[in-house]
């Protein structure tokens, strides 16, 4: 292997023909997910749903992420600035809720909220995966925190049914026609590998092993216990291994809740296999602002949340093989995440070497190409493009290389 650099971003549409699910069937599957509201067996999520519709969102513009970040918002709402004081938080104070009482379907085992209180879920019925209060959480946003847990979880279960893989069992077909193709084709590649995927998966690192080719994740390797610490010295110092980096998290990560010196401190581990049951921490980044500390990252609030370790360090990896790639390849991104769009923006601005391919089918018929001129390289207010034949075209001069087509039809062509 010699020293040329190659950098392979995955995003959704990379797993679609493992059967990973398309974006509308994880939304489909989140609006029926969660609790229903107060005396009724419509869930939460689908009242979001139907309220952004109504306030004019198109089906196109709301997804699953777009929940969750109602969600989460309504998190930042109804917390307390002062947890002591009890004071409501700086948005509540100017805004007011009007008829959101019925998504507040719990109550207070007990009746009161006292230290290690626990919720009732629907109203005085016990939940069985109910969590203790030990941070004196505001009860409404307490009972928002177990919602979004209940949909990470099927997230994460959702993931399980294409990608579980363990020594003792795996769902991933390895020798399907799909699998063997990538195979070929990622071995066939002269350079060190520097994977990053924004699904919740490890598919790809388990093929490049069939391959026996290695690749470093951000964790120590343990082969006895079942889960591993953060190697967060070697993501951010070694640049010569293959690797492979879950940017918005994995499946098969878990929050730990730890406590060093009386400081709140939680702690991201990797598991042997993909944890099933994910229960979000929440840290206080900013005064009387929370963000979500979750295996894996969704929803809008995506910057802040990867100011936490290891999703900083994984980042700032990605940051670095862009800038000194000799090429980077995108397959199935659909250019959404503004914080992935800065490190590319930046990338082809300061390494005058690197050329792109992108293999996204749906790229001129989202009319992504407009979006990609103008958000991602904003040179120009023009489409400087040529098509080189049927499907392939060519921005600024081949810097950038499209194929509008799909991953299995690119790896073909290659």
């Amino acid at each position: 292997m010699n020293n040329k650099r190659e950098v392979f971003l995955f995003g959704a549409g990379a797993v679609i023909d493992w059967d990973g699910p398309k974006t509308y069937e994880i939304t489909k599957l989140i609006r029926k997910s969660g609790f229903p509201l107060i005396n009724s067996d419509t869930k939460i999520t689908e009242f979001i749903y139907q309220r952004l519709l109504k306030a004019g969102y198109s089906e196109s513009e709301i997804n699953f992420e777009t929940i969750i970040n109602v969600i989460e918002e309504l998190m930042v709402y109804f917390s307390e600035f002062n947890k002591k004081k009890k004071t409501s938080s700086l948005l509540k104070v100017f805004l007011f809720e009007n008829d959101l009482s019925e998504i507040f379907n719990f109550s207070i085992k007990g009746g009161l909220r006292k230290h290690g209180y626990t919720l009732q879920i629907p109203i005085y019925k016990n939940y069985t995966l109910a969590k203790a209060s030990y941070f004196d959480e505001n009860p409404n946003q307490f009972f928002l925190q177990h919602l979004l847990a209940s949909l990470l979880t099927t997230i994460n279960n959702l993931v399980s049914k294409y990608s579980w893989n363990t020594e003792n069992h795996s769902v991933i077909d390895k020798e399907t026609k799909y699998s063997l193709t990538f195979r070929k084709w990622i071995t066939s590649k002269n350079s060190i590998l520097r994977l990053y995927t924004l699904n919740y998966d490890n598919l790809f690192k388990s093929l490049l092993e069939e391959e026996n080719i290695e690749c470093f994740d951000g964790f120590y390797e343990s082969k006895d216990d079942y889960q591993s610490s953060i190697d967060v010295k070697r993501i951010l110092s070694d640049t010569v291994s293959s690797i492979h980096y879950n940017l918005h998290g994995s499946s098969y990560w878990q929050v730990l809740s730890k406590v060093h010196s009386d400081i709140f401190s939680p702690e991201i581990v990797r598991l042997k296999g993909i944890s099933l049951n994910s229960y979000p921490i929440f840290l206080e980044m900013e005064k009387g602002k929370t963000i979500l500390v979750s295996n894996i990252i969704t929803g809008y609030q995506k910057t802040q949340k990867s100011a936490i370790t290891p999703f900083r360090q994984m980042q700032s990896a990605f940051d670095k093989d862009c800038l000194f790639a000799d090429k980077i390849t995108i397959i199935g991104y659909s250019f959404g995440d503004e914080h992935i769009n800065e490190v590319i923006r930046t990338a082809l601005r300061y390494n005058k070497k690197l050329r792109i391919e992108i293999i996204e089918p749906n790229f001129i018929k989202n009319n992504m190409d407009l979006d990609f001129t103008l958000n991602i390289f904003p040179i120009t207010n023009q489409i400087d493009y040529e098509k080189n034949e049927e499907n392939i075209y060519s921005y600024f001069d081949s810097k950038i290389k499209v194929f509008n087509m799909k991953f299995l039809e690119y790896l073909k062509y290659e």
